[in-house]
C-alpha cells in the first residue's frame, strides 16, 4: 500500500495479492468457511441470490441464504442452501460469518436480528443496505469493532443526518465521521471507494462506472462475507473484497465491453478470471 498525497493509503495490486486466502490440496468445504446470508425477501429476491453467488465465487465452502418465506427456488439455485426463517431460526445454523441486510427489509425483524447479533457477541458480521438503514432508524450505534458496514452515500447520509451530495463531495471527512459513529470497519461504496478502520483510511485503486448498476453492492457484500468466513480480518476482508469487485469492472472495460452494459450477474461471472489473474500476478 502506498501513501497518496492526501491522508488516504491506496491499495495496489501487489498488496491485494498478499491478502488472497491460500488454496491448499487439503481444503474441504468446511475449512473454506460457512457463510450465512440474511438477505433477500419476496419483494427483493434477487438481492439474496446475488449475495449468495458472490460468496460462492469468493470461495466460501458453504453458503446458506436465509429469509422469511423463501422467495427463490433451490432447483434454480442448487449451489447454495436455503433456510426459511418463518420455519427455522437462524441461530440453529453453523456459520463462520453472517451477512445481514441486502433486500432483507427495513423493519423490526431486521432490527431484532442486529440487536441479537450484538448481544450474542457474534464477531464476524457484515451489515449492508437495509440493515444500515435500520441502524440509523433504531439508533443501534455503536457496533462491535470486528463488524463491517458497507454503505453507499445515501445510506450513510441517513446515518449521519446529512445529504448524500455532501458525502459525495467530502468522502474522506465523512468516512472518518462514520467510523467514529459505527466504531467498526466502514466501506464507503461509490466513485473512489474508501475503507476506514479507526487507524487509517484506505483507497481502492480498481473500479469504474460500469459498477453503477443495481445489485453490484449485493455481490460485494457476499464477497466480503466469504472472506470473513475464511478467516480474513475485518479490514483485510473489506479491502480485498472492494479490490476484486472493482477489478471486475476494470476487466470488463479491458475486454472492450461498454460500461453501460455491465450487470451485477456479470460481476459474479468475472470474479474467477479476476482472482486467477491476481493470484498469478497478471
Amino acid at each position: 500500500m502506498e501513501k497518496a498525497n492526501d491522508p488516504v493509503r491506496i491499495l495496489k495490486k501487489s498488496s491485494a495479492r498478499k491478502l488472497l486466502p491460500a488454496v491448499s490440496e487439503k481444503d474441504n468445504k468446511a475449512t473454506r468457511g460457512r457463510s450465512l446470508l440474511l438477505a433477500g425477501s419476496s419483494d427483493y429476491p434477487g438481492a439474496g441470490v446475488l449475495a449468495a453467488r458472490g460468496a460462492l465465487r469468493m470461495g466460501s465452502g458453504y453458503v446458506t441464504l436465509a429469509q422469511k418465506n423463501i422467495a427463490v427456488s433451490s432447483l434454480k439455485n442448487p449451489d447454495f442452501l436455503l433456510l426459511d426463517l418463518a420455519k427455522k431460526e437462524w441461530q440453529s445454523q453453523k456459520f463462520d460469518a453472517v451477512l445481514c441486510g441486502p433486500g432483507f427489509g427495513v423493519n423490526s425483524f431486521t432490527a431484532q436480528i442486529i440487536r441479537e447479533l450484538k448481544e450474542r457477541g457474534i464477531s464476524h458480521v457484515i451489515l449492508d443496505a437495509d440493515a444500515i438503514t435500520v441502524c440509523a432508524e433504531e439508533n443501534l450505534f455503536p457496533l462491535p469493532r470486528t463488524w463491517i458496514v458497507t454503505p453507499h452515500a445515501g445510506e450513510l447520509a441517513r446515518c449521519l443526518d446529512v445529504s448524500a451530495e455532501e458525502i459525495s463531495a467530502h468522502r474522506y471527512e465523512f468516512i472518518k465521521l462514520a467510523q467514529e459513529l459505527f466504531q467498526c470497519v466502514v466501506l464507503l461504496k461509490g466513485h473512489g471507494t474508501l475503507v476506514a478502520n479507526g487507524r487509517r483510511v484506505y483507497g481502492i485503486s480498481t473500479g469504474n462506472a460500469a459498477l453503477a448498476k443495481s445489485g453490484t453492492g449485493d455481490v460485494l457484500s457476499g464477497v466480503i462475507t466469504a472472506l470473513r468466513a475464511q478467516g480474513l480480518s475485518p479490514t483485510r476482508a473489506a479491502l480485498l473484497g472492494a479490490y476484486v469487485h472493482g477489478a471486475t469492472a476494470n476487466l470488463w472495460k479491458a475486454q472492450k465491453k461498454d460500461l453501460l452494459s455491465m450487470m451485477a450477474s456479470d460481476v459474479v461471472e468475472m470474479l474467477p478470471q479476476v482472482l486467477y489473474k491476481l493470484r498469478q500476478g497478471g
